[in-house]
């Protein structure tokens, strides 16, 4: 009876928390872009509604986060169950998390494209809408939100403030657009003219890299690393010099060349366009859902996995760069949607998809991004369906990479030099997330280095500034997946059907808490 009464007593708390951010930030809330938040929609929606950042509101919010953590205090003392005590400990990271990224980090005093990321999804989300009254609503909100996100923004960094310019060019072409579409655009071409008038204006600064205590706790706790950077870096070094010696190995082996790089031009390409790229994707991701199924990585109970897939939207293509999934938050789950880049894949002008996509479709969807987020949806426990650690988000995608090759999905002669191919381009871009915020690399090192494991230099270019928007964030994929597969070399590979049920049923509860239940539960 008592833990009934905990448990009761931390959904009380969870949902007061909750329904306190979603109501100040109901965009960030109802977007997987921003890790952060909890992913909370409210039952009744006010679509005039933006995302408030003024100090006043923060502050506000800070008072309830400051008494939710309390409440969570006098409840430590009690017996709790092993649940009870991990779902206290994830409210109290995620609400510590909040405050300090809105308070300490405080990216909508510097970044403006923070503004605007908020701005395309909030638009993105009305114009996907049933509701008729969602898209005229949120576009009449829109000057107010974007006047305060200007009122918002000091000591901007250089860097920041031209990919600032850069967003607001994308977005105004596709109000252009819509309105010549015959979409109702209200004050909205006005408002990012008078927002980009004050971006000219804003006080800049040339530095952009975190104070170095700041970068260490957003790495540790806040991304869920629970490691300091110095031993993340050696982790991503070691993982790069591995991954390019396979590549070299398999590069010879596959097409008798030295380099891996000049190999890349030598794998097999899918010629194909328009529906019928769409049409590609499904049909590999019904052939990989049934081989999940068929193997047990997919829960029994879960039914709620409806995947859609579509062409990126244009609302979308200035904050997704590529083939991406979303989820829709929710219980019970909702599924999600598969998002496919149609442009900007082609090889000699001819548009299409190397081998490469059957990967990205992994990673993505099955058993990737989608099934993590059907089965955090369809949880039992409502305290843990909201949150989303990125070291587990993205270490869970890339294993299960790893898994489908060692089940036998993946068996082309090529997947093996796939999977070393990404597995070092994810390292390198680690490393020059770190590199750019400890100072220790410049600009044009992190372009040669993201170059050497195969992005194309304009690419490199365009991607290397923006990695210091999310400080830390580049790390996830490559020390998720080592946290991942350190796990499955102790606990999985007698049965990779119950380690993947013991690890999805949890919800992403970060794989330090999760060390004493996969060892109970296997």
């Amino acid at each position: 009876m008592g833990n009934l009464i905990h448990s009761e007593r931390l959904n009380i708390i969870a949902e007061k928390a909750y329904t306190g951010i979603a109501r100040v930030y109901p965009v960030c809330c109802s977007s997987d872009e921003f890790y952060f938040f909890p992913q909370v929609i409210l039952p009744e929606r006010n679509w005039r509604s933006w995302d408030d950042f003024s100090a006043d509101r923060i502050s506000s919010l800070e008072a309830l986060l400051e008494h939710c953590a309390l409440e969570l205090t006098a409840l430590d003392g009690q017996q709790l169950s092993v649940a009870d005590r991990v779902d206290l400990g994830l409210l109290k990271q995620v609400m510590s998390t909040l405050r300090e990224q809105l308070v300490d980090f405080a990216p909508h005093r510097s970044q403006p494209t923070f503004h605007l990321t908020i701005l395309a999804a909030g638009l993105s989300e009305a114009l996907a809408a049933s509701d008729p009254s969602a898209w005229p609503s949120r576009v009449s909100g829109v000057p107010a939100f974007l006047q305060q996100a200007a009122e918002c923004l000091e000591n901007v960094p250089v860097l920041f403030r031209d990919l600032g310019f850069s967003m607001l060019h994308d977005l105004q072409s596709w109000v252009r657009g819509l309105s010549a579409g015959g979409h109702a655009v209200g004050d909205m071409s006005m408002a990012l003219k008078v927002f980009h008038e004050a971006l000219q204006e804003v006080t800049c600064i040339e530095e952009c890299r975190l104070p170095e205590v700041l970068l260490e706790r957003i790495v540790d706790a806040h991304l869920d690393c629970r490691a300091p950077v110095a031993e993340i870096e050696s982790i991503l070094n070691d993982e790069l010099a591995e991954m390019e010696e396979v590549l070299a190995r398999e590069a010879q082996k596959l097409s008798g060349r030295s380099s891996w790089i000049d190999a890349v031009r030598e794998m097999p390409f899918v010629e194909v366009a328009g529906e019928g790229l769409l049409e590609l994707y499904r049909q590999e991701l019904l052939e990989m859902e049934a081989h999940c199924r068929r193997i047990g990585l997919v829960p029994f109970d879960l039914q709620n996995a409806r995947l859609q897939v579509r062409t990126v939207p244009e609302t979308l293509r200035a904050i997704r760069a590529s083939d991406s999934y979303a989820a829709a938050p929710g219980h019970p789950a909702q599924g999600g949607i598969f998002y496919v880049m149609e442009d900007g894949r082609a090889c000699d002008a001819r548009p299409g998809r190397s081998l490469e996509y059957r990967l990205t479709a992994i990673h993505e969807a099955w058993p990737g991004h989608h099934l993590l987020d059907a089965c955090r949806w369809s949880l039992d426990r409502p305290v843990r369906r909201p949150l989303e650690f990125p070291l587990f988000y993205e270490g869970w995608a890339c294993l299960a990479e790893e898994l489908m090759a060692r089940t036998g999905y993946l068996n082309s002669p090529w997947d093996r030099f796939l999977l070393a191919k990404r597995r070092a381009e994810r390292a390198a871009r680690g490393l020059v997330d770190m590199g750019l915020q400890s100072g220790r690399m410049k600009l044009p090192e992190a372009v040669n280095l993201l170059q050497r494991v195969g992005y194309p230099q304009a690419a490199a270019a365009a991607v290397v500034p923006k990695y210091l928007l999310r400080p830390g964030y580049q790390v996830c994929y490559t020390l998720g997946l080592k946290q991942a597969l350190a796990f499955w070399d102790t606990s999985g590979k007698a049965s990779p059907g119950a380690f993947a049920a013991c690890l999805l049923r949890e919800g992403e509860i970060g794989f330090s808490r999760l060390e004493g239940i996969v060892g109970n539960d296997m």
